[in-house]
């Protein structure tokens, strides 16, 4: 449950700090190609996870919430804005999950495959640059255990997340 409790910062920098090597042979990307409307499609951890506390583990860590639905990132001119959950656990042993819609902006730039953003959050202003890879219509990157660690505590021994080493996100245009 502690890779949720921190998931509303995460979420928010994932965009900022992922890294991609599914690809070979990066394709030459603009910020042309990636303006409009992406919506998450895909959140892939590498290890099956039961956030909604059902019995059942999946990768896809979409199936195990609605709270990633409206997961969104608008990219216009040299400005964007990212819808993301905000995650709480709540009820008397925290194994409930709720959510609730947080929007972040910034100014972002695309060179060559590697997304520059700055933005603001609680008043601390940040600029990272991440590469991204696009296949058809799909915005693809992924992020390892040592950003996730950045972020999270996994090196806890009573933390069930602990094993994760990877999450692949994926929007769709």
């Amino acid at each position: 449950m502690n890779l949720l409790k921190y998931v509303s910062t995460l979420l928010v920098s994932l965009i900022l700090l992922g890294c991609s090597n599914d690809d070979n042979t990066p394709q030459a990307l603009s910020q042309s190609d990636i303006q409009g409307n992406w919506f998450l499609v895909e959140l892939n951890a590498n290890e099956p996870t039961d956030l909604n506390n059902d019995g059942i583990s999946n990768t896809n860590l979409r199936l195990e919430t609605d709270c990633f639905s409206t997961m969104a990132i608008n990219f216009e001119n040299d400005t964007y804005s990212f819808t993301y959950p905000k995650l709480d656990f709540i009820g008397e042993n925290n194994d409930e999950l709720s959510c609730t819609d947080t929007i972040n902006t910034g100014s972002y730039s695309l060179e060559s495959g590697t997304l520059t953003a700055t933005t603001t959050i609680d008043n601390s202003t940040t600029t990272e640059s991440v590469s991204v890879q696009l296949s058809n219509d799909l915005l693809k990157f992924t992020i390892t255990r040592a950003q996730v660690n950045e972020y999270l505590d996994l090196g806890s021994s009573n933390n069930e997340n602990a094993d994760l080493e990877t999450l692949e996100f994926i929007f769709e245009k």
